[in-house]
């Protein structure tokens, strides 16, 4: 886990310690011989190596985490199965019989054999240590408590990884007993049931209503002398915690105003967005935490579909990004919670904006000259005619927005007045959640994919250049799993297809700096905001630590004054 100062140091938990080989491809664990899940069973390495397995084979929640690191993306796509790397070898090893000539074969028979072994999961089987044992493959029980990861890719940031909800710890038992484990099928009983090693469990759940978690009363670490503890393993001040999940701003305000909720958080995508902030923090009994230098986890973009006319045109998205008026959004929606910043990463991370860019000017008069590079007429609202020979400007764009969020709601609407003032004419185009979701999961191409698209962005984990640059990027990840844009760079696509996978640090800034300027060149987003982080608590609550390596807070440091 993350310490909670930093996003490259680590606060052991299950491990009591690692190392890392020089060229990136293999971390080795020596694990705690004290940790014990809340039923009594006691941690191990062989657990750690079914619940790898575990996770890659069902992909289960977080298993995409490890795509190209633990397992092969591209065998796993090929042939229908995720397997982690090597565990077909491993199987062979010891007579399981699996086809030589056919790759998709090979998988799917090593998957169901996999599934089988885990499904009644026994260790103390020899066959099965032999198994976990084997050399050649992504996860290797060195010892009862000693495990080796060997990557299938070089990677400086798989710590960040393990940090995340995908390497999450299960008894095998537990999973035995619920379901059991079956190739391609989440284990829906274990997504909303816990039998974890953790200060607390889950009581109950529904799900997208309220989570209640109840402290774990035998947890293992409480019993620690202190030299073997540290942060991350305290235990719970406070026995339950209830865990509200809402949309709506109003409920929200009405819960923490009338002290029925504690603590607001974590804004990931919240309801609660920088324009209400100022009120609730001059309410007596609130307090409105903000870390203004901390690395912005969450940003706000205007996304163009560059597979789109006339978003298709270099210049004409020029003109774009010109006509906004971003110190008029920092100002009326920001609230002093955002900064500027240059895509596509967020500030505070490394290799940020490695060029010192500085974001797009609000030019009214150079945005119409681009509109007229571009080929087109431009009529004025003062009556004046730019271009009067050139091609009339399309009458059918729209700006797409969330319309439950304030924030997008009212920046779409200054988009619309400032695009207005340069002759380009627009309409609003509010929509749910749900319905954007379906939308950027087309094609950049079909006819509903949104040509102009305020979205929110952030990382799966603490990889801005992978989770941030690349994806964004990189028109492999066309659409909802990042570069909502289709921004397809030929050059820029080559730069970012291995780029994840560098270690030498020099040549990962340099290729950033490279990335970052052509895509300022060409513009196919607007850079609205970064948010700091920040929440709401009653001021009653101590403990509140924002650590954005876990995606939210630990519950355990949390107590009331």
């Amino acid at each position: 886990m993350f310490n909670y100062t930093s996003l490259s140091e680590f606060a052991p938990i299950l491990a009591q310690n690692w190392t890392v080989s020089s060229n990136y491809l293999n971390y080795s664990f020596n694990l705690r011989n004290d940790a014990y899940f809340a039923n009594g069973d006691q941690y191990n390495a062989s657990i750690a190596w079914f619940n790898f397995n575990r996770v890659i084979l069902m992909g289960q929640i977080g298993a995409f985490y490890f795509t190209n690191l633990i397992y092969n993306g591209t065998t796993a796509f090929s042939s229908g199965y995720s397997i982690s790397n090597g565990v077909d070898n491993a199987l062979a090893s010891v007579g399981y019989q699996l086809s030589t000539t056919n790759v998709t074969l090979r998988q799917e028979e090593a998957a169901n054999d996999l599934a089988a072994i885990l499904s009644n999961f026994n260790p103390s089987n020899s066959t099965v240590q032999q198994i976990m044992s084997f050399p050649g493959q992504s996860v290797v029980v060195t010892g009862t408590y000693s495990l080796q990861f060997n990557l299938v890719n070089p990677y400086l940031n798989f710590l960040q990884v393990l940090s995340v909800p995908g390497a999450g710890q299960i008894d095998p038992s537990f999973v035995d007993a619920n379901g059991g484990v079956t190739p391609n099928s989440e284990n829906t009983y274990v997504n909303t049931h816990t039998m974890g090693t953790g200060p607390y469990q889950v009581e109950s759940y529904v799900q997208g209503q309220v989570a209640t978690l109840t402290e774990n009363p035998d947890y293992w670490a409480a019993k620690l002398p202190a030299g073997s503890s540290n942060i991350m393993l305290s235990a719970p001040q406070i026995p339950v915690v209830i865990l509200e999940y809402s949309t709506s701003s109003s409920q929200i305000i009405q819960s923490i105003t009338s002290n029925s909720a504690s603590l607001v958080g974590p804004l990931t995508i919240s309801a609660l967005t920088p324009n209400y902030l100022p009120s609730l923090a001059t309410t007596s009994g609130i307090s409105v935490p903000s870390l203004p230098n901390a690395p912005k986890f969450l940003f706000l973009t205007g996304m163009m579909d560059t597979e789109q006319y006339p978003y298709n045109i270099q210049d004409f998205r020029l003109a774009i990004v010109h006509a906004i008026n971003y110190s008029e959004i920092l100002s009326s929606v920001g609230s002093g919670y955002t900064e500027s910043y240059v895509g596509p990463m967020a500030p505070g991370y490394p290799y940020y904006n490695p060029g010192n860019l500085t974001n797009y000017s609000y030019d009214q008069n150079l945005a119409i000259n681009y509109l007229s590079q571009a080929g087109f007429k431009v009529s004025l609202p003062n009556g004046t005619t730019v271009n009067p020979s050139g091609n009339p400007l399309p009458t059918n764009l729209s700006i797409t927005y969330v319309t439950s969020d304030p924030a997008e709601t009212k920046i779409a609407q200054e988009m619309l007045a400032t695009l207005a003032s340069i002759g380009v004419t627009y309409t609003l185009n509010g929509v749910t959640d749900q319905a954007e979701e379906n939308d950027i999961s087309q094609s950049g191409t079909a006819a509903t994919y949104p040509g102009l698209l305020i979205w929110y962005w952030y990382p799966s984990w603490a990889d801005a250049v992978y989770q941030d640059l690349v994806l964004l990027s990189n028109v492999e990840y066309g659409g909802i799993s990042g570069d909502v844009s289709w921004f397809n760079n030929t050059q820029v696509n080559s730069l970012t297809a291995n780029l994840p996978f560098e270690t030498n640090t020099t040549e990962i800034n340099a290729t950033v700096a490279q990335v970052y300027n052509l895509m300022y060149q060409q513009a196919p987003d607007i850079w609205l905001y970064a948010i700091d982080p920040y929440w709401i608590q009653r001021t009653y609550v101590t403990g509140v630590i924002d650590n954005s390596g876990i995606l939210g807070y630990y519950f355990p440091l949390i107590g009331y004054s």
